[in-house]
């Protein structure tokens, strides 16, 4: 797909667009130092909002820094931004698991403030041993958990 001057547009279906009934929403905060000279959230701190909603899903599981299935890596990041978020305060986030792979899961993210979507994309991570880098399997307790409660409900 190509926008109106010919750039190409990752499809909603390349970035996994996220809709109001799938995975897993958690509100974050944006704080002002989180803004840029214009008054709008800074891009890259789009991926610490995504990091943050994560984050606090997993520690809401009992899973904190320290935890095996936790040693990830990011392996790919992509934001596709729509519109700029011009306050500090709240903002949802909701993301979904794409794809589970055996070492790797792929989520798509939708970062809004109600109905507005301010950015949509998707990060796929790969769990490793934090000893070697080299990368390994999920446990099981967490696939089934990831399986459970990110899957989209479409």
């Amino acid at each position: 797909m190509t926008d109106e001057s010919g750039t190409r547009v990752p499809s909603a279906e390349a970035v996994g667009e996220v809709g109001a009934t799938d995975g897993h929403t958690e509100a974050v905060e944006v704080f002002f130092d989180d803004l840029d000279a214009f008054g709008m959230l800074y891009h890259g701190r789009f991926a610490a909002l995504l990091e943050r909603a994560i984050t606090r899903y997993f520690a809401g599981l009992g899973m904190s820094l320290g935890h095996p299935d936790l040693n990830v890596v990011v392996r790919e990041l992509l934001v596709v931004f729509e519109r700029p978020v011009t306050r500090i305060g709240p903002v949802d986030v909701t993301f979904r698991l794409g794809r589970l792979g055996r070492t790797s899961a792929e989520f798509a993210f939708r970062i809004h403030s109600g109905e507005h979507t301010h950015a949509h994309g998707r990060r796929v991570i790969v769990k490793i041993d934090p000893r070697t880098a080299v990368p390994e399997p999920w446990t099981d307790k967490t696939r089934e958990i990831l399986e459970r409660d990110l899957v989209s409900l479409r």
